[in-house]
């Protein structure tokens, strides 16, 4: 249904709509760059608001890696 500027679907045509979606991305020959391993740190520098280790040594909290433990694929 058109209404104004937007579109509004119903939750069959949402469906319809998200199928169509994954089957294009499945059928592309491309690798996503936005997966969160691919990502680069772009806020790598040393920050005045970075906390102290426990060596009273700022721990730049971007090169942490906790987050390459979880799953998210």
């Amino acid at each position: 249904m058109f209404d104004g500027d937007e579109i509004h679907l119903t939750s069959e045509d949402s469906k319809i709509v998200v199928k169509e979606i994954l089957n294009i991305l499945k059928e592309a020959d491309w690798k996503p760059c936005l997966h969160l391993k691919s990502l680069p740190n772009e806020f790598g520098e040393d920050s005045p608001y970075d906390p102290l280790g426990p060596d009273e040594q700022t721990m730049n909290v971007s090169s942490l890696t906790f987050m390459e433990t979880m799953e998210y694929d």
